[in-house]
């Protein structure tokens, strides 16, 4: 969009721009006109949601938790339950202190059937157990409505109260800030400290009522748990299972004594058979002795005493009386053994028998001994396996019954973690609330936004004509200055013609500037007019053409009074023109020149004299010897249909030598194809153009019918342009 014309717009309509500010800030000015002063009171409180002397349960200062909260708590003072308690105060105020109240009912609203409809001391209880109960009233229940039509009545119901009441945290601060206005200091002052009190009741009402729900769950669950611990512990004690672990030590240790002793018994037992084999070896390779002994006593003594090592082997080598026989068995027979030595008399290969005897027997009783010693080790042995077996399976069963204890242990110490909490939280949670500020009734009102809302008004409705202007102007297509022209249309521009209203008027007086008008604005436009037609004048008189035809686009675009006038321009200059109405669906030429309807009817001559004689008798004389007109009878008809084979266009050139000057008018080319016709009689074209039109796309069809014309085209004009943008370019 053309910014120059823009604002030439914008200008053309500044009294209209200005003129809707002004009505606006009067409008303003008179609906404010009765606007009561505002006191203002301020209350503020301190939340101790980001402060460090707060005791932190888990020791951080989480600053996102607390902006919610701090969100949480501006939600709640303001919210229905608050503002109702609040609105109850102040009614109560003014029901029981009615010459101190804060708002008087005029005598109007006393008569109303609002006021009338409520007993007041009734109203009075109602509003005092609302407030001590915490209750709001209910719109459902016919009684209570009539009391919320009462307090909207005096003001106090919630939408009024919410609407003057401003809750907000001080940036970067932990402190909020209650802003109240009214009409009246002293209600303004009680609002703000009331508010807060009411919120404090609420807010602890609602945070008690919210911990001591899941404070009850917590030690519901906590006992539970707690139970769930006893059960676990006293199931380990009672099966036995704490000292699993010490008892499978114990085992493991005998296993690996009587396993050591083992060894060592299968190490004896070794050593005696290899020594009873050698022994056997010395007797068979000894002689047979020279006297022999009865060795009876010998035999049932060794049997003896092996019988006393049998009994205390079998008694687990605890009998300590089988272990002293034993002993004097083995004692007894030792003894006789040397006996039987001495009876002999010393013979030395006896005595050496003798040893040797004495030697197997004391070998084969200590083998005996030592496999008897190995059996009982071993049965010890696979006993002690079989317990730690046992143990093996009583340990898994301690470990899980000790798993579950610990995992008691665990919920135990976590729930009594969080009951711990919840109990600091319901105890600390209200009380960090503290008023700092106290409201006073304001001294001075708050400064009248009265001019401040007729400026803004004011202001608000120019720019927005401003806007609506340019919008409606950025909608308008339509051609009106030349650069829009030239953007659009790119066509050859011969003349502009600035709209003038030629309503009334003799074309001829405006050309020649003989008119009456008084109008200096009018004056001044048929001034352009004429300046304008010498310009297009001058354009034709130069293109070295004789012949013409005037045609546009579409219908009113002013072809014809455009003829005229061009005609008497340059009748001025003293050249001879004839006008040729061939606009046979529209014939204004024939009718505003009176022109005779003859061009259908005309058959030219071949003869130059006859044709020229006939023309001037055929023609009327619009301006004395200097503009004649031939008219058409106009029909629905194309001049290929209507004229004869040997018409009067078929001539024109030989007309040329007559008149300076031949023009003809075609109809539109988006509604008809006259105009194509007639191309092939005259030497140019020009195209006439409306600047109140815009340019569709049957227009730009057309326009690319003129750009085809192959040097017959001319150019175009621009018609009805409007005197400020006559000039631009």
């Amino acid at each position: 969009m053309d910014f120059v014309y823009l604002l030439r717009v914008l200008l053309k309509r500044k009294w209209i721009i200005v003129g809707s500010a002004i009505l606006a800030a009067f409008i303003a000015w008179f609906f404010t006109k009765d606007q009561p002063l505002e006191y203002r009171s301020i209350a503020q409180v301190s939340t101790g949601f980001t402060t460090n002397d707060v005791v932190s349960v888990n020791g951080e200062n989480n600053f996102f938790e607390a902006d919610t909260k701090f969100n949480n708590a501006i939600v709640t003072f303001t919210s229905p339950t608050v503002m109702s308690l609040l609105s109850y105060s102040v009614i109560l105020h003014d029901l029981e202190n009615p010459s101190q109240a804060f708002r008087q009912l005029t005598n109007e609203q006393k008569q109303s059937d609002v006021y009338k409809a409520v007993d007041i001391n009734h109203a009075k209880e109602v509003f005092n157990g609302k407030l001590n109960s915490m209750s709001v009233l209910t719109s459902y229940k016919p009684e209570e409505k009539k009391l919320i039509e009462f307090l909207r009545l005096y003001g106090y119901d919630y939408g009024s109260l919410a609407s003057s009441l401003n809750v907000y945290r001080l940036e970067r601060t932990d402190y909020i800030q209650i802003d109240y206005r009214s009409e009246n200091p002293e209600l303004s002052a009680f609002i703000v400290n009331n508010v807060y009190k009411d919120f404090v009741r609420y807010y602890k009402f609602i945070r008690t009522e919210r911990t001591s729900e899941s404070i009850d769950t917590l030690q519901s669950l906590l006992e539970r748990k707690r139970q769930d611990r006893m059960e676990a512990n006293q199931k380990i004690a009672s099966t036995g299972l704490m000292n699993v672990e010490d008892a499978n030590k114990s085992s493991f240790d005998l296993i690996s004594s009587l396993q050591q002793t083992l060894d060592e018994e299968q190490d004896k037992l070794a050593t005696s058979q290899i020594a009873l084999r050698s022994v056997n070896k010395q007797l068979g390779n000894a002689g047979s002795p020279a006297a022999t002994v009865d060795n009876s006593e010998v035999l049932k003594l060794r049997n003896q005493m092996n019988a006393a090592n049998q009994e205390y082997l079998n008694s687990g080598s605890t009998d300590q009386d089988a272990l002293n026989r034993y002993n004097n068995l083995k004692e007894q027979y030792q003894n006789k053994i040397k006996s039987v030595g001495a009876a002999t008399g010393g013979s030395p290969s006896l005595l050496d028998k003798s040893t040797l005897l004495q030697r197997k027997g004391d070998l084969e009783i200590d083998i005996e001994a030592a496999k008897l010693h190995i059996a009982s080790l071993q049965g010890k042995i696979n006993q002690l396996k079989g317990s730690v077996s046992n143990a093996a399976t009583r340990s898994a069963q301690a470990q899980s019954l000790s798993k579950d204890a610990d995992l008691s242990d665990k919920e135990y110490l976590d729930l009594l973690q969080k009951y711990n909490t919840a109990v600091d939280q319901s105890n600390a949670a209200v009380n960090n609330f503290r008023q700092i500020l106290v409201g006073q009734p304001a001294i001075e009102p708050e400064p009248s936004k009265r001019f401040l809302i007729v400026g803004m008004a004011g202001m608000a409705v120019l720019v927005c004509s401003i806007l609506i202007i340019v919008f409606l102007t950025y909608l308008d297509a339509s051609i009106k200055t030349p650069t829009i022209f030239s953007r659009i249309v790119n066509l050859k521009l011969l003349a502009l013609i600035n709209f003038t209203n030629l309503k009334n008027k003799d074309i001829a007086q405006v050309v020649a500037n003989t008119s009456t008008t008084t109008d200096k604005l009018e004056k001044n436009r048929e001034n352009k007019f004429r300046e304008s037609l010498r310009k297009f004048r001058y354009e034709v008189e130069n293109s070295g053409k004789k012949v013409f035809l005037f045609t546009s686009t579409k219908k009113g675009q002013g072809k014809t009074t455009l003829i005229q006038a061009l005609s008497y321009s340059l009748s001025l200059s003293k050249k001879k023109v004839l006008i040729i109405d061939t606009n046979f669906c529209n014939n204004d030429l024939t009718v505003q020149l009176n022109g005779t309807p003859v061009l259908e009817k005309i058959i030219a001559d071949d003869a130059d004299d006859k044709l020229i004689e006939e023309i001037q008798n055929a023609s009327v004389d619009v301006r004395t010897g200097m503009i004649y007109v031939i008219g058409c009878s106009g029909g629905d008809y194309t001049p290929s249909e209507v004229l004869p084979a040997k018409n009067l266009l078929q001539h024109l050139q030989k007309l040329t030598s007559v008149y300076d000057y031949i023009f003809l008018e075609g109809p539109p080319l988006n509604d008809f194809s006259d105009s194509k016709e007639l191309a092939q009689y005259v030497d140019g074209i020009i195209a006439i153009f409306s600047a109140r039109q815009a340019i569709k796309q049957i227009d730009k069809e057309s326009i690319k019918f003129f750009k085809n014309l192959n040097g017959k085209f001319c150019g175009s004009v621009l018609n009805k342009v409007q005197l400020e943008t006559l000039n631009d370019a």
